[in-house]
C-alpha cells in the first residue's frame, strides 16, 4: 500500500512538472524562434535585410505571445539602430505590452524590457536607463536566453552611469551563464561578454587584466572565425596601450582597424568613436592637421547614426585643435557651444574633465583670465562631482586629489596673473621715469633702486609661496599625511622596512556608519601610527584606505618592537562598535640598487596573499623562509608564523 501511495505521489509530481514545462513552451513557437536565432543571433538588428520583413509576414495574433513579443522586439530595435527613430520604436513597445496576451504573459513582458534597455544604451538616455534597472533586476526567468541577455545588459546599463564597479559584477555573472547555454552561438555569446568585462576592467584602470581578456579574446576570433566584434575589441585594446605605452603606432594601428565595420553591417557609433581615438592620438602628437580630419570624419558618422553625446566631444575636440593651430576666432567658440550642450548630458565629473581642456585652450592663447575663470567652474564641478561620488562610494580620493589640484591650479594662475600686472605696472613706471630723466636725474636713480628692491621683495614672496604649494600638493588633504607623489623626494636606503597596507572591510564601516566616521577612521589611523614613529621614518596615505609606511634603517632586533607599535597603532576602535584592522605585506629594501617600485610592487603581492588568506594579517619577506604577522591580539601574543 505504502509502495502504490509513493508510485502515486511520483505520478502527480511529473505530471505537475509537464504542465509546468508546457506553459512556457506554449508561449513560444520552436520553429520560428529557431529562423530568429538563425537571423539575429547576439546582433540586435539582422545582417540579412530581408529577414526581418519576411519573418513579419507571418506574424499574427495566432503566434505564441513570447515568440510575437520577440518579433515585436526585433521590429522595435530595426526602427531605433538602422531608421533612427527612438521615439517610434518606444512607442511600438509600448502598444505591444498593452495587448493582452503579452500583458498576461511574463516571458512576452521581458523580451519588451530587454527590448527597451537596449533602445535606451543605444540612444545613452542615462536617465531612463537609471529608472529601468529596477526593473531589470526584479525581472525573474528561468529561461537562460533571456537571463544571459538580463544579466549582461544590466551590467552595460550601470556602464552607462559610470558605475563600473557593478557593472562588472553582473558582467560576471552574464559569463557564469554563458556556460549553461551549450549551443552553436557559445563562442559568440563568449566574445561579446569578453569585450565588455575587458572594456569595464579598462575603465576600472585594471589594465593589465583589460589588456589580456582583450589579447585572448582577439585570438579567439581569428581561431573560431567570428569577426563579429573584432572592430570593438581592436578600439578598446588601442585605448588601453594608448594609456599604458602611449601614442603608439601599434595604438593607432588598432584604432584604424577599428574604423572599419563587420561585412554586412553599416557604419556605426564602433567607427565613430575609432576616428575620434585617432584624432585624439594626432592631437597628442601635434599633427594637428591629421587631427582635425579625423575628428570630422567622426563627427560626420556622429550625426549620420544621431549620436549626440559622443558628437559633442567630436566637436569640442575639433575646437580644440584649431585652437592649438591658432584658429582662435573659430576654436573658442565651437567648443564653448560643444561643452554648453554636452553639459546638458554628461555628469558632473565629465564635464570637469573637458573644462580642463577649455582652459588649456584659453591658456595657450595667453587669455589668463579667462582660463582661470574656466577652472574656477571646474572646481564647482569638481565638488559637486565629489558629493555625488561619496554617495555612490566611488573614487573618493580621485575627487578630492582633483579638486585639491583645481585649487592649486588657481592659486597658480592668480600668481601668473598679478605678475603680468606687476610687470605691466613696472613697465609704466619705467616709462615715466625715462621720460623724467634728463630733467631729475637723481630722483629717477632713486626709484630704480627701490624699484629693484621691490623686484626682490616680489621674488622671496613668490618663492616662499611656491614652496608652500609644493607642500600642500604633496599633502593628503583629509589626513594631512603624505600622498604618493611625496614619496618621489625622499632617497630609497639599504635597511629600510616597507609595508603597504589596508584597512580590512573598510567600505563595511563607511555603508553601515556612514563616511563621517569613515573619514574618522582614517584620521584616527593616521594620527596613531605618526606617535609612533620616528622624525625619519614616512608615513603616506597611498590611495582611499591604502597607507605605505617606511621604517628607516631597521635591524633584526628592533623588528619585533616596531611590529607590536604598529599593531597596537592600527588595531583600535574609534568609535562605538566600530573595529579597526589591516591586512599588508611588508619587504626589506637591501641593495642600494633596489628602487621603491620593486619593493612596493612585492609589497602588494603580499598584501593580495594576506587578504587572500583571511585578512588581520601582514605578509613579511625577511631573510629566509617569509613569514605571517598576524594583527588580531590573540594571534600576536602567540607569535604565530607560518610559510607561504
Amino acid at each position: 500500500m505504502v509502495k502504490s501511495k509513493s508510485i502515486l505521489w511520483l505520478v502527480l509530481l511529473l505530471g505537475v512538472v509537464c504542465l509546468v514545462s508546457t506553459g512556457h513552451a506554449a508561449e513560444r513557437e520552436p520553429g520560428l524562434e529557431a529562423r530568429l536565432d538563425e537571423a539575429f543571433g547576439l546582433s540586435l538588428v539582422s545582417r540579412e535585410p530581408q529577414a526581418l520583413p519576411l519573418i513579419l509576414r507571418e506574424l499574427d495574433t495566432q503566434i505564441p505571445s513570447a515568440t510575437y513579443a520577440r518579433v515585436r522586439a526585433y521590429q522595435a530595435l530595426a526602427l531605433a539602430i538602422q531608421d533612427h527613430a527612438v521615439d517610434e520604436a518606444l512607442a511600438m513597445l509600448a502598444g505591444t505590452l498593452n495587448q493582452p496576451a503579452v500583458a498576461d504573459s511574463p516571458h512576452a513582458q521581458a523580451e519588451l524590457l530587454l527590448a527597451r534597455g537596449e533602445i535606451y544604451l543605444h540612444a545613452q538616455k542615462r536617465e531612463d536607463m537609471r529608472e529601468l534597472l529596477a526593473e531589470l533586476q526584479a525581472l525573474n526567468t528561468d529561461e537562460a536566453r533571456v537571463q544571459f541577455h538580463q544579466l549582461h545588459l544590466i551590467g552595460r546599463g550601470y556602464d552607462l552611469l559610470h558605475n563600473h564597479e557593478r557593472a562588472l559584477h553582473y558582467l560576471l555573472q552574464a559569463h557564469e551563464v554563458v556556460m549553461t547555454l551549450q549551443d552553436d552561438k557559445l563562442q559568440h555569446r563568449r566574445q561579446f561578454i569578453n569585450l565588455h568585462v575587458g572594456r569595464t576592467h579598462a575603465r576600472l584602470r585594471h589594465f593589465e587584466r583589460a589588456r589580456q581578456t582583450l589579447d585572448n579574446t582577439i585570438e579567439e576570433a581569428y581561431r573560431y572565425g567570428i569577426p563579429d566584434r573584432l572592430p570593438e575589441l581592436y578600439m578598446v585594446r588601442g585605448f588601453v596601450i594608448q594609456v599604458t605605452e602611449g601614442h603608439t603606432d601599434v595604438a593607432e594601428s588598432d584604432f584604424l582597424k577599428a574604423t572599419t565595420p563587420p561585412p554586412g553591417e553599416p557604419v556605426g557609433r564602433t567607427q565613430m568613436l575609432a576616428f575620434n581615438n585617432l584624432g585624439t592620438l594626432n592631437l597628442h602628437r601635434e599633427n594637428f592637421e591629421v587631427a582635425e580630419q579625423y575628428f570630422i570624419e567622426g563627427i560626420r558618422i556622429g550625426r549620420q547614426i544621431g549620436n549626440s553625446y559622443e558628437l559633442h566631444i567630436m566637436r569640442f575636440n575639433q575646437g580644440y585643435v584649431m585652437v592649438k593651430q591658432g584658429n582662435y576666432e573659430q576654436g573658442f567658440p565651437i567648443m564653448e557651444a560643444a561643452f554648453a550642450d554636452f553639459s546638458q548630458l554628461a555628469p558632473a565629473g565629465i564635464q570637469a574633465d573637458m573644462l580642463n581642456y577649455l582652459a588649456d585652450a584659453y591658456q595657450t592663447a595667453g587669455m589668463v583670465e579667462r582660463a582661470l575663470s574656466i577652472v574656477r567652474q571646474q572646481l564647482q564641478l569638481r565638488e559637486a562631482s565629489y558629493q555625488a561620488e561619496r554617495e555612490r562610494s566611488l573614487a573618493e580620493l580621485q575627487v578630492r586629489y582633483d579638486t585639491q589640484e583645481a585649487s592649486l591650479r588657481i592659486q597658480l594662475l592668480e600668481q601668473e596673473s598679478a605678475l603680468r600686472d606687476a610687470r605691466i605696472a613696472d613697465q609704466q613706471r619705467n616709462q615715466r621715469w625715462v621720460m623724467l630723466l634728463s630733467a631729475v636725474l637723481f630722483i629717477a636713480l632713486a626709484f630704480a633702486l627701490f624699484g629693484a628692491r621691490y623686484v626682490r621683495t616680489l621674488n622671496r614672496q613668490l618663492s616662499a609661496a611656491n614652496q608652500e604649494l609644493t607642500e600642500l600638493s604633496n599633502r593628503d588633504p583629509l589626513t594631512q599625511l603624505y600622498n604618493r607623489r611625496a614619496l618621489s623626494t625622499f632617497p630609497e636606503q639599504p635597511g629600510d622596512l616597507v609595508i603597504l597596507f589596508d584597512l580590512d572591510q573598510f567600505k563595511q564601516i563607511n555603508d553601515s556608519f556612514g563616511h563621517d566616521v569613515g573619514d574618522l577612521v582614517l584620521k584616527s589611523v593616521s594620527a596613531r601610527l605618526t606617535d609612533i614613529l620616528r622624525a625619519e621614518d614616512l608615513l603616506i596615505r597611498w590611495g582611499g584606505e591604502e597607507f605605505l609606511l617606511v621604517v628607516r634603517r631597521l635591524d633584526a632586533k628592533g623588528l619585533d618592537t616596531v611590529k607590536e607599535k604598529i599593531r597596537a597603532a592600527i588595531v583600535h576602535s574609534p568609535a562605538e562598535g566600530v573595529h579597526v584592522n589591516a591586512s599588508g605585506g611588508a619587504v626589506m629594501i637591501k641593495a642600494p640598487t633596489d628602487t621603491w617600485q620593486a619593493a612596493i610592487e612585492r609589497a602588494d603581492a603580499l598584501l593580495y596573499q594576506a587578504k587572500e588568506n583571511g585578512r588581520a594579517q601582514v605578509w613579511l619577506e625577511l631573510d629566509g623562509e617569509p613569514q605571517v604577522w598576524h594583527l588580531s591580539d590573540a594571534e600576536t601574543e602567540r607569535g604565530s608564523s607560518r610559510p607561504y
